[in-house]
């Protein structure tokens, strides 16, 4: 090998290692993109969530806002049963969040009913309005979905899944994306590119 090409081999080499250490920092880049936004983290055990205060407790509640589910507390008033926790955490949920924001939950939603049946899904009756007032693209739909399912997870104990219903009937779907056919567990534990394709 003569001299000419001992740094043309280097200058390879060099190049070589630029590029794998670029696609290591993209898929690191990536993961935590991810998990950012798709991925609330729940610091604090589910037992020490509602922080009772008097008469009052905190729910917390992941709203879809800005393309990301976004954490927000609400003090209402103390419950005693996980049903009641559970109903003031969709009663809550479907406010959306306070001030200004602006968030994916359809306007004027009301809860119609709601029941842990025998298997461990949580059944949320929501009117029509879920459906008729949703107004988004396939992440909107699964951020509303998946925030939904984190808030009740969050506040509500040894629930096996939630299963939400349309004027008590099932229904495929609230925007065409992201299938309803089956417990909200199920569905937003997956990507949302794999719901979408489905």
């Amino acid at each position: 090998m003569n001299n000419g090409e001992k740094p043309k081999t280097l200058k390879h080499f060099v190049t070589a290692v630029f590029f794998i250490l670029l696609f290591v920092a993209g898929i690191v880049a990536g993961y935590f993109f991810f998990t950012k936004n798709f991925s609330p983290s729940r610091t604090e055990s589910t037992k020490t969530v509602n922080r009772e205060k008097g008469d009052f407790t905190f729910i917390r509640l992941y709203y879809p806002t800005d393309g990301r589910l976004q954490l927000y507390e609400s003090r209402v008033p103390r419950k005693d049963s996980n049903l009641s926790i559970a109903e003031a955490t969709v009663q809550e949920y479907l406010k959306g969040p306070s001030g200004d924001v602006s968030s994916y939950v359809p306007s004027d939603t009301r809860l119609l009913g709601i029941y842990l049946g025998s298997d461990g899904i949580l059944y949320i009756d929501l009117s029509d309005e879920f459906r008729g007032n949703f107004q988004g693209d396939a992440l909107a739909e699964f951020l509303l979905l998946r925030g939904l399912y984190e808030s009740l997870l969050s506040n509500v104990y040894g629930i096996e899944g939630v299963k939400i219903l349309i004027e008590g009937k099932e229904v495929e779907s609230i925007g065409g994306h992201i299938s309803l056919l089956s417990p909200l567990g199920e569905v937003v534990s997956q990507t949302m590119e794999e719901n979408a394709e489905q």
